[in-house]
């Protein structure tokens, strides 16, 4: 996630100098996933507000992944009654397309996980079964993992957990990191309700640590307080700094912590040597630095990935 804020800042940083970009809509809605995944719903809200794109419901990617992001700001807000209505809208719009892929848009078990939360497990079965069967029929890990999901959060006592377990099982075998660790966190809570302290901890711990380490700093959270509540430890969940900066400012950073000068930046980035200039006192204001000595060091330590410097770089540095 910490690449994919990177990646989206640097789009809506592009699009907003663009005179086209007022019909860009897919950098705003991708920044806005992720700021809601790291615990920022109102600046996706805000980010979402911007997006005026003219006939946006023609467009099958767009509309529906802009659904999706306001449902989820919307119940990262605690508006859960909204956040239903338009996951529903969604899966509407999505079925008159004819799409039967679950994994595209699950609008379904954002859907479940909403109602189970919201203690209206019931009203859920028409919108789980529908995207349980659609997970069946396409049959890859993450799909079934998300029909497990879904089934296993809208179900009461040991078939619940029975469910929630293989969901894990099926998402461990996924790509599907963050997923993963929401299933972690259902079964631990599952298990934490049914008086097992000691399998919750186990699997609230391992949410925690997928969460944390795909950078869904709220899931991360949410399950380190359930996992303290169970009688564990861990210490308190923060961002990393470097997340803070945008896409431009990281790649100057790692430009620079890697040996190349003000002016070689700014010519493979195709920018003055002012604007290089401008992008390396914001990151070090930032990340809290004095100096462009310190910037290899803290880039180096902290857990997140960033660009890679072009091997013309390397080559500079070593002719000294």
């Amino acid at each position: 996630m910490p690449d994919a804020l990177a990646d989206a800042q640097t789009a809506v940083e592009i699009t907003s100098h663009e005179r086209w970009g007022g019909h860009m809509t897919m950098p705003q809605i991708a920044l806005a996933t992720v700021l809601i995944d790291r615990g920022e719903p109102e600046r996706a809200e805000e980010l979402l507000g911007q997006v005026t794109r003219p006939n946006l419901d023609g467009f099958v990617m767009e509309y529906h992944w802009y659904l999706m992001a306001r449902a989820r700001a919307r119940w990262a807000l605690g508006d859960g009654r909204t956040a239903l209505r338009l996951l529903l809208d969604c899966g509407s719009s999505l079925e008159e397309t004819g799409f039967a892929n679950p994994c595209f848009i699950p609008w379904w078990a954002e859907a479940a996980w909403v109602y189970a939360a919201e203690k209206r497990a019931d009203e859920a079965r028409d919108v789980v079964d529908h995207g349980t069967e659609l997970a069946r029929r396409w049959g890859t890990p993450r799909a079934l993992g998300l029909g497990a999901l879904a089934r296993g959060m809208t179900t009461r006592g040991e078939t619940g957990i029975g469910l929630l377990t293989e969901a894990v099982a099926h998402l461990s075998a996924s790509p599907a990191r963050a997923e993963h660790a929401r299933a972690e966190f259902m079964l631990g809570t599952a298990l934490l309700d049914a008086g097992d302290s000691r399998g919750a901890r186990e699997h609230l711990r391992a949410s925690a640590d997928l969460a944390q380490s795909c950078g869904a700093l709220a899931l991360a959270k949410g399950a380190r307080r359930r996992l303290v509540a169970a009688g564990g430890r861990m210490r308190e969940i923060t961002g990393s700094p470097v997340d803070l900066l945008t896409g431009t400012e990281r790649k100057v950073a790692t430009l620079a912590a890697a040996g190349a000068g003000n002016r070689e930046i700014a010519q493979s980035l195709f920018v003055t040597v002012r604007t290089v200039e401008t992008h390396l006192t914001s990151v070090y204001r930032k990340l809290g630095l004095t100096q462009r000595a310190e910037l290899a060091s803290v880039l180096r330590t902290q857990s997140v990935p960033h660009p890679q410097a072009p091997a013309w770089v390397s080559a500079a540095r070593g002719r000294g």
